[in-house]
C-alpha cells in the first residue's frame, strides 16, 4: 500500500511555521517600602488589602483579574499612587485591554519612575504589534535603569526576531550579567546559536538554562529542538514531554511530538497527538489533514474522508494536499479510480503548472489509469468469453438435434394423452360376429 508520510510532514511544517514564543507575563509591582505622602490612611489600608488579595489568589492559582481591577480602582479613588496605576495596568493587560493598560503604565511613570512600568509599557506595545515602539521603550528603560536586565532581555528577543543576531547575543549577555536567572535571555541565546547552526553551543547554553530555570517549559522545548536536529529523536521526545508537563497547553511541544510520530509512521500515536493539538487549535487545517492520514493508515477510511472534508472546510482552496490524500484513499481503500483521478486532477489544478519535486501525483494517476484500462480489458475479455460460450452452446444444441434418429413410421402415431393430462381410456373389447339366421 502506498503511503504518504511526505504529505503529512508538509502539513506539519505549515502548522508550525512562524509560531511566536509565548509572551512573558509582566509581574505586578511590589508594595512600596514607604507609603506615598499623598496617600491617606484609608488609601494605604486599601492598598495593603489589594496586595494581600492578589498574593492569596496567586497562591491558590485562581487569579480573578476583574476583582483585582476593582480593588486597585478603589485605591486610586483614595489618592494618586504610581504603584496603584501600575498594578491596575497589569490587571487590564491580563484582560486583553491593552490600550487602557498602556495608559495606566504611562500615568504610573508620570507619577514615579517605576522600572516595571517602563518595561511593561514596551510589552504592551509589542503585543499591539508596534515592534519599533516596543524597541524604543525597552531601549529607554535600559538607559534610564542601567541595572535592569529585563529590558535588555526583551530588546534582545526583538533583535533576534528581526535577524540582528549579533545585537541579540550581546544584549542577552548584558541581561545575564544583571540578572543571571533570566530565562528569556537564555532562550534568545539558544535561538541565536541554532540560527547560526552552532548546535553544540546551543546545547551548552540550554544545559545551563535548565539548571538556572528548571521549570521553564520553553527552555525544555528548545532543548528538544536542539537534540532533534542532532538526530536524537528519543532525547527530543523526552524534552517535549517535559515541556508539556510544565505547561500542558504548550502547542509547540505537542506539535514536535506529532511531527516525530509522523516521521516514524507511528500512526496511532499520530492520531492521538493530532487530536490533542486540535483540542487547543481546532481551526488548524494542516493538523486535521494529518489526522485523516493517520486514520487511513489505521484502516478507518470513512473517518479519514470526514477528516479530509473538515480540513478542506477549514482551508478552502489553500491546502492542495487534501486532494492528494483523498485521491490516495479512494484509489487504495475504496478501489474508486474514477473518483481518485478527479481528486488528483483537482490537486494538480490547485498546485499550479509546476508540481512540487517528488510529488507522487503523476505516478499515481498513471497507475490509476492503467488499472482502469486493465479493468476495461478484463471486462471486454469476459464479455467475449460469455459470447463465445453462448455461441458454442447454441452450436452444440444444433448438432445434437441434427444427429438425433428420424421417427419410425410403422410405430403409428403416438397415443395422445387424454385432456387434462390423465391416461387414455382403455377401449372396450370387440363383440364377435353373429351366425346367419340367428337373431
Amino acid at each position: 500500500m502506498t503511503r504518504a508520510p511526505i504529505l503529512a510532514a508538509l502539513a506539519l511544517s505549515l502548522a508550525c511555521a512562524g509560531a511566536p514564543p509565548p509572551p512573558t507575563r509582566p509581574a505586578a509591582a511590589p508594595r512600596p517600602a514607604e507609603p506615598a505622602e499623598n496617600l491617606s490612611a484609608r488609601g494605604q489600608r486599601l492598598f495593603d488589602e489589594a496586595v494581600q488579595l492578589e498574593a492569596e489568589q496567586k497562591k491558590a492559582r485562581a487569579v480573578d483579574w476583574p476583582v483585582l481591577e476593582a480593588r486597585w480602582r478603589q485605591v486610586l479613588r483614595a489618592g494618586e499612587l504610581g504603584e496603584a496605576h501600575h498594578n491596575l495596568g497589569v490587571t487590564l493587560e491580563q484582560q486583553g485591554r491593552l490600550a487602557e493598560a498602556r495608559a495606566e503604565y504611562q500615568r504610573a511613570l508620570e507619577l514615579r519612575p517605576l522600572r516595571q512600568s517602563a518595561v511593561n509599557l514596551g510589552v504592551v506595545l509589542e503585543k499591539e504589534g508596534d515592534a519599533a515602539g516596543a524597541a524604543a521603550a525597552y531601549a529607554q528603560a535600559a538607559r534610564d535603569y542601567p541595572e535592569d536586565g529585563l529590558a535588555r532581555a526583551r530588546l534582545a528577543a526583538l533583535y533576534r526576531r528581526s535577524g540582528q543576531l549579533d545585537e541579540a547575543w550581546r544584549l542577552s549577555r548584558e541581561a545575564l550579567l544583571r540578572d543571571p536567572g533570566s530565562a528569556l535571555a537564555y532562550r534568545t541565546m539558544i535561538r541565536v546559536a541554532m540560527a547560526r547552526n552552532d548546535l553544540d553551543l546551543a546545547k551548552l547554553v540550554a544545559l545551563r538554562a535548565q539548571k538556572v530555570a528548571p521549570d521553564d517549559a520553553e527552555v525544555a522545548y528548545l532543548a528538544g529542538q536542539i537534540v532533534a536536529r542532532q538526530g536524537d529523536t528519543a532525547g527530543a521526545t523526552t524534552q517535549w514531554k517535559r515541556a508539556l508537563e510544565l505547561q500542558p497547553g504548550f502547542l509547540a511541544a505537542r506539535t514536535g511530538l506529532l511531527e516525530t510520530a509522523v516521521k516514524q509512521e507511528r500512526w496511532p500515536e499520530v492520531a492521538e497527538q493530532a487530536v490533542a493539538v486540535l483540542k487547543d487549535d481546532p481551526a488548524n487545517a494542516s493538523v486535521q489533514l494529518v489526522l485523516g492520514v493517520a486514520l487511513r493508515h489505521q484502516g478507518k477510511a470513512d473517518e479519514a474522508l470526514r477528516a479530509y472534508d473538515d480540513a478542506e472546510r477549514l482551508a478552502p482552496g489553500t491546502l492542495p494536499e487534501i486532494h492528494l490524500a483523498r485521491g490516495i484513499l479512494l484509489m487504495r481503500e475504496k478501489s474508486d479510480c474514477a473518483g481518485a483521478l478527479k481528486a488528483f486532477e483537482a490537486y494538480e489544478r490547485a498546485v499550479g503548472p509546476v508540481l512540487p519535486q517528488g510529488s507522487p501525483a503523476p505516478r499515481l494517476m498513471r497507475e490509476c489509469q492503467e488499472q482502469q484500462e486493465q479493468a476495461r480489458a478484463a471486462s471486454e475479455a469476459a464479455r467475449q468469453l460469455q459470447a463465445e460460450a453462448e455461441r458454442k452452446a447454441a452450436a452444440a444444441a444444433a448438432r445434437k438435434a441434427a444427429e438425433a434418429p428420424p421417427p419410425d413410421p410403422s410405430a403409428g402415431p403416438a397415443s395422445k394423452p387424454a385432456e387434462g393430462g390423465g391416461a387414455a381410456p382403455t377401449p372396450a373389447p370387440a363383440r364377435p360376429p353373429r351366425p346367419p339366421g340367428k337373431p
